[in-house]
């Protein structure tokens, strides 16, 4: 490993060595994907890493990474961590519960996900309701291993749930653009109407010209 990445590695583990100093050893990482989605679901992911385990090569907030890195990635975490969790909320669910709530909702779900109940709890940014201690993070998931490492997990399983997504509605481009709301997307939506996995609660996904499924 070069003294570059090694040095960036230390400063990327600072939050999770301050609360081993602490006397936490299970420290869960939580972070989401597809929150600014127009279709599909919110997918949240929480890890708890192996202490010895924690200097992951490469390891970075995950919309940082390519997709071949990020798949890369994705096996080392899950083959090296004490464990980790996959929590999902759907379009449907989005749409009548609110996009604030539904990614609450889901950061919950994937807590309680887990094999092993944290210690304490490290989010982007996020609060929620836990008996656990909970540290939200602005930026977490650039400053802390544990968040980036629960932002590979999450990024790479909904990215492999929409390119299914994609085989079953294959006139919006979910493969590629993976639900997020691109030219060509919107241009979808304009010909075709949402289909049954977009948010109809978010903008320019519903209009007086598409007609619903």
């Amino acid at each position: 490993m070069k003294i570059k990445e090694s040095n960036r590695l230390i400063n990327l583990c600072e939050y999770e060595d301050n609360l081993y100093l602490q006397g936490y050893e299970l420290i869960a990482g939580v972070d989401e994907a597809g929150r600014g989605a127009l279709a599909g679901p919110i997918v949240a992911a929480a890890v708890i890493l192996k202490r010895k385990n924690i200097f992951i090569e490469g390891i970075k907030d995950s919309k940082k990474i390519n997709y071949k890195k990020r798949k890369d990635l994705f096996k080392i975490i899950i083959d090296s961590c004490i464990c980790y969790s996959i929590a999902k909320v759907c379009s449907k669910k989005i749409d009548e519960i609110s996009l604030g709530r539904a990614n609450i909702f889901v950061f919950e779900k994937a807590i309680e996900n887990l094999k092993f109940t944290p210690q304490v709890v490290i989010t982007d940014a996020l609060q929620i309701n836990s008996k656990i201690p909970v540290l939200p993070i602005i930026n977490g998931d650039e400053l802390s291993i544990s968040i980036a490492a629960a932002s590979i997990i999450a990024k790479v399983t909904r990215d492999e749930i929409m390119e299914k997504f994609g085989e079953i509605y294959p006139n919006y481009g979910f493969i590629e653009n993976k639900g997020y709301g691109t030219k060509n997307h919107f241009k979808s939506i304009e010909k075709y109407g949402p289909c049954p996995i977009h948010r109809l609660s978010f903008k320019g996904v519903l209009n007086k010209q598409n007609n619903i499924f």
